[in-house]
């Protein structure tokens, strides 16, 4: 293809590059590229850490706007295999679960099935596509997070040549808060969570099936109103987890797609999102109280944003302390540099 047509970060994900940390704290300096395979069994970009890498990361620094990203939706294609042998152990393993932790609940959730930015618009623009069906919280915990993982991807592998045909793959959403003075803003997850406990991490959730069945109905989900909840939902969690009403944060931005490992591979929609508010602004509404989701994290910390670009370097006891997506989060901004 003519190097015209055809964006760096398209270029790393068809010859299957993924980056590299190199010794020098320059960002710019952090491209050395190697071949890596991702999970859905082609070739793609996967930053060099061993919980977590990238479906694809869309590398602009301020990320892709929704127009420029497509839903394919379907129950029927896009749900997940199912191992006779094991669904006995996804209802033990929830049971147990739910015993040790009253405060879990059953919901569904979408699947992502695979993305890629192998489409253009009508201006050469590439586009990213989602193909998405439909699962449930409990599926996640008895396939992704349960003991049967490494089986199920195992069979995936070599019944499907797809790892994750058989784990449900629940669509995470998360998002990097970049305040008016240049303040990245991270939560302190609480110790009840299933997922990082007692980690920083930025806010995030799930994409909700029941708000689109809000406008759609339940058996008549459009791809247009998939897309409207991935890139909403973000915001949601945004003002539920933070205290940030919606009229002080810009529309979202599309990063990429991390997967983590520690998850069974499951994905997370990672975006950008720009505050109004300065760092002290946002710490006096997340500290006044009253949002929806307080009890999910214990306090907030702020880093400049500069720093965070650099963290790994800067202070690598606090880049581990990120949970796998908040990295992969951070890694997808700097590629963007």
């Amino acid at each position: 293809l003519p190097a015209t047509n055809i964006d760096v970060s398209v270029v790393c994900l068809l010859l299957g590059f993924h980056e590299r940390r190199t010794a020098h704290p320059d960002v710019k300096d952090l491209c050395r590229m190697t071949s890596s395979s991702t999970p859905n069994g082609t070739k793609g970009p996967t930053y060099y850490e061993d919980d977590f890498f990238m479906f694809i990361s869309c590398g602009a620094r301020d990320g892709l706007p929704k127009s420029r990203v497509r839903v394919d939706f379907s129950r029927e294609k896009y749900g997940r295999k199912v191992e006779p042998s094991t669904e006995p152990n996804i209802a033990r393993f929830w049971e147990d679960h739910k015993r040790n932790n009253p405060r879990l609940f059953n919901g569904s959730k979408f699947r992502m099935q695979s993305v890629d930015m192998l489409e253009k618009d009508g201006e050469g623009n590439n586009l990213v596509t989602f193909r998405i069906g439909l699962t449930d919280y409990r599926d996640f915990m008895g396939t992704n997070m349960g003991r049967d993982a490494a089986f199920l991807m195992q069979k995936g592998r070599q019944s499907c040549g797809d790892p994750h045909a058989y784990l449900s793959q629940p669509v995470g959403v998360g998002s990097m808060i970049i305040t008016s003075d240049d303040q990245v803003v991270m939560m302190r997850r609480s110790s009840w969570v299933s997922e990082g406990p007692g980690q920083l991490d930025r806010p995030g959730g799930h994409a909700e099936p029941k708000e689109v069945a809000k406008v759609c109905g339940s058996e008549q989900f459009t791809n247009e109103a998939v897309l409207d909840e991935l890139f909403a939902s973000v915001i949601n969690e945004i003002r539920d987890e933070i205290n940030i009403p919606e009229s002080f944060l810009s529309e979202p931005r599309l990063l990429g797609v991390n997967g983590n490992h520690k998850s069974g591979g499951r994905p997370s929609v990672e975006f950008i999102v720009r505050c109004s508010l300065t760092a002290d602004e946002v710490q006096a509404r997340y500290q006044a109280g009253g949002q929806a989701e307080a009890d999910e994290s214990t306090g907030l910390v702020m880093f400049k944003l500069a720093d965070m670009l650099r963290m790994d370097f800067v202070n690598p006891a606090v880049w581990r302390d990120l949970t796998p997506v908040a990295r992969a989060n951070v890694i997808m901004i700097r590629q963007g540099f």
